[in-house]
């Protein structure tokens, strides 16, 4: 790069000092030393002061780095473990929700011949409660748990893991005990309910919540733990019911007990490994209570706001039942086998969108190492280019998924009538899952507000069009409130996206990097 001719003189008198500068300040003082004031420095360099002047010969003597010409080699082998650990990694997240309704789908093409033993509809109404009860309230301490016991866990610190994990946990099954007094004292104050359902719901609930819980601590400990516990409780129950010739409440009560105690031994012996492990001599104090909150606010919010998402047409289609059933609430069976195979497919779909939002950061990070202001627009573009690259593989992987459980199987091979419903369905989740991966793109960046305030108005948006199509059409159109609530989750959280994208550098200060 050519320089005026005094400036080329005053670097070379400055590199004839040191030849190779420490830093800015290094050239600043040689500057000084040199007899140039900022005055002089204004008037002949065009320059605001010393400093300014030091860091641009600083610069000029050591050039930033580009992309190293010559990287090390690596085997093809380990980048193809290592890939294939980082998707199983995002992949067993969610797709241990996916096990028990995988198994609930097989269990609706079995006909069992024990009729007597099936759950009065009363009773499954209110497990039915129970259980998206437990996946809602549980689901901002799962996230909570998920991000302190992976920060200290990365860190090498397995004793405060462990202590913020159980501290998270005993807030969790704290506030699920005092929802599940309230809810219980309510029923039996109105009579929702028979006196013996509602304590077998409310029990029910505390367990499924202390199960979620519990998982969450095992996916920070094993990658294969959560997948391989949930098969498991699958296999168990199917054993119990079927072999054991057990009635299915019971069956289920007995594998998940069994479950929980096994669970927390592992956990236990699993901690007691890491400790071995730990960085020697640190012994961290967690944060404040008040410290605690502030830090997980964002995800504990998030983590509630995202399964109330999920099942908020589930809700709205069992709150719209017929008076004249005697039921206040229940789902009807071809409704719920249609969007059990919907979910099906959103939930196989959920780990790819993660996975490739993981591998879009990665990229970013790295580019973000090498790169200059003058060439911030040319990273935009390519960041854009490998995002809408991540949106077209979650179609095409999507639109794959779909054909092979609603294309080709026909509607029996599901038990179910209701394919129109499945596809709509469908649909929905498609668009979910599509902003579900803008949403961790903006959580890998520090925008967790920006992704709240995407998804909270489209929780609304799903709730009212979902009771008022549910109330004036029937309960199965509860699920446009799904497709509309996550297309304009998809709008916002994408406008989030491209503005980060479009500004990285104002990304980075914006979160903290």
């Amino acid at each position: 790069m050519s320089h005026p001719e005094n400036l080329s003189e005053l670097i070379a008198q400055v590199e004839a000092v040191s030849p190779k500068l420490v830093d800015c300040w290094q050239a600043t003082a040689i500057i000084e030393s040199l007899g140039y004031t900022d005055r002089i420095i204004q008037a002949e360099f065009d320059f605001k002061d010393a400093l300014e002047l030091g860091e641009y010969i600083y610069q000029h003597n050591n050039p930033p780095a580009l992309i190293p010409e010559v990287k090390p080699r690596r085997n093809w082998q380990a980048i193809a473990i290592e890939e294939i650990y980082a998707f199983v990694e995002q992949f067993s997240r969610s797709f241990v929700y996916a096990i028990p309704l995988i198994s609930l789908l097989a269990l609706g093409n079995i006909k069992a011949s024990d009729t007597w033993k099936f759950i009065p509809p009363q009773l499954a109404a209110l497990f039915t409660i129970a259980t998206l009860a437990s996946l809602i309230t549980s689901g901002g301490f799962v996230q909570a748990i998920a991000r302190r016991g992976e920060f200290y866990l990365g860190l090498n610190l397995s004793q405060q893991a462990k202590r913020a994990c159980i501290s998270l946990l005993g807030w969790g099954m704290l506030t699920s005990f005092l929802l599940a007094v309230v809810s219980l004292w309510f029923g039996f104050y109105r009579s929702l309910f028979p006196d013996n359902f509602l304590i077998l719901g409310t029990g029910y609930y505390l367990v499924l919540s202390l199960l979620w819980m519990l998982l969450s601590m095992l996916s920070l400990l094993s990658i294969w733990g959560t997948p391989l516990t949930l098969i498991g409780l699958t296999f168990l129950y199917w054993a119990l019911r079927f072999l054991g010739g057990m009635a299915a409440l019971e069956a289920q009560m007995i594998a998940i007990f069994i479950v929980l105690i096994v669970l927390s031994i592992t956990i236990f012996l699993l901690f007691s490994q890491r400790k071995k492990d730990d960085s020697d001599g640190f012994n961290v104090p967690l944060p404040s209570l008040s410290a605690t909150v502030y830090l997980l606010a964002p995800f504990f919010a998030y983590g509630i706001i995202y399964f109330c998402f999920i099942f908020a047409d589930r809700l709205v289609a069992g709150w719209a039942v017929d008076a004249t059933s005697g039921l206040i609430f229940a789902i009807d069976s071809s409704y719920q086998r249609g969007m059990d195979l919907a979910l099906l497919n959103f939930l196989l779909a959920v780990p790819l969108s993660e996975y490739l939002a993981y591998k879009l950061i990665n990229y970013w990070y790295k580019q973000a190492k090498v790169v200059s202001y003058e060439n911030m627009a040319q990273l935009s573009r390519s960041l854009k280019r490998h995002y809408y690259l991540l949106v077209g593989i979650t179609l095409c992987f999507f639109a794959l998924l779909v054909t092979f459980t609603i294309g080709f199987p026909s509607p029996q091979a599901w038990a179910t009538d209701n394919t129109l419903l499945s596809w709509i369905g469908c649909l929905g989740y498609l668009l979910l899952v599509l902003a579900l991966l803008n949403a961790v793109i903006l959580f890998s960046l520090n925008l967790a507000s920006n992704a709240i305030a995407s998804l909270f108005p489209s929780l609304l948006i799903n709730l009212i069009v979902g009771y008022i199509t549910a109330n004036a059409i029937a309960p199965d159109w509860a699920v446009l409130g799904l497709v509309i609530g996550s297309t304009v989750f998809l709008i916002l959280s994408q406008r989030k996206v491209i503005d980060a994208i479009n500004n990285p550098d104002y990304t980075y200060y914006l979160g903290g990097y």
